[in-house]
């Protein structure tokens, strides 16, 4: 169900599986143009203690891409369709960026579903200007497509020292970037502009840890703070000279904080 007013249908989800089916269980979901190997240097940690299960989202690594336009709301769906499958009642969701905003929209709308909640360089609305923003890289995609999206899009998400210091980190990245679907790519882009969970955010009852980088561009460390401040039993990790991929750019911090 979705509370915004009816769900398109999404096809069937790619997941992996990994860890142990006694254990309590996490979802991964990762951000634009990435897919689940975003978590490469997290599962290995993780399942050791939990039952991961990592998911493309529509259009994104394995995933098929919908037939039309889609919405953050129509995302959950699809991934509490993939816990249906694995009969999983309820589960910790960690969501990075627009992973954060789909696992917002699991919280707002599959509450009973949601054992805890990590919201990673992520915010709550998009507003008109930032809207005006990804109408622009909607232009720029178009005009140079998925083979230039991708230098243009790490320049965003990581500071200049660490991608100028670590080569092979931004072409693994970028193999990321390249593969995904161009119409998954517009198409996540437009849910993005729809994002409008903020003041939906107090509702939220799970506890909640609210991720951010201090140098992330892409979502200031000012919104994040917001997004916390919304919600009733929220916590704000601050990752120091970090940028819009956490995971990636200090993974044993992320990995611990949040699997703590």
């Amino acid at each position: 169900m979705d509370r915004g007013g009816g769900v398109m249908s999404v096809p069937s989800l790619y997941f992996k599986d990994i860890g142990s089916k006694t254990d309590p269980t996490i979802v991964l979901l990762h951000s634009l143009a990435t897919h689940s190997d975003l978590w490469a240097q997290q599962v290995p940690v993780w399942s050791t203690h939990f039952r991961v299960v990592s998911v493309d989202l529509p259009g994104h690594g394995q995933s098929a891409v919908a037939d039309e336009d889609i919405s953050l709301a129509s995302m959950a769906s699809g991934v509490v369709a993939v816990l249906d499958k694995l009969q999983v009642s309820k589960a910790a969701f960690v969501g990075l960026s627009l992973g954060g905003m789909v696992a917002q929209a699991i919280a707002l709308t599959y509450e009973t579903r949601v054992a805890a909640l990590v919201i990673a360089h992520a915010g709550a609305r998009t507003g008109a200007a930032v809207q005006g923003i990804w109408v622009q890289r909607i232009q720029e995609f178009e005009d140079g497509g998925m083979s230039k999206l991708a230098q243009p899009t790490l320049e965003r998400w990581f500071p200049r020292s660490f991608a100028e210091s670590s080569p092979q980190t931004m072409d693994w990245m970028a193999g990321l970037i390249q593969c995904t679907d161009p119409k998954g790519y517009v198409s996540a882009i437009r849910a993005i502009q729809g994002l409008n969970h903020l003041d939906r955010l107090p509702s939220i009852a799970a506890p909640t840890l609210v991720v951010a980088g201090l140098a992330d561009a892409a979502v200031p460390s000012t919104v994040a703070f917001l997004v916390a401040q919304r919600i009733p039993n929220a916590k704000l990790h601050l990752l120091e000279e970090t940028g819009h991929i956490g995971n990636v750019q200090k993974p044993t911090e992320f990995t611990e904080a949040v699997g703590e």
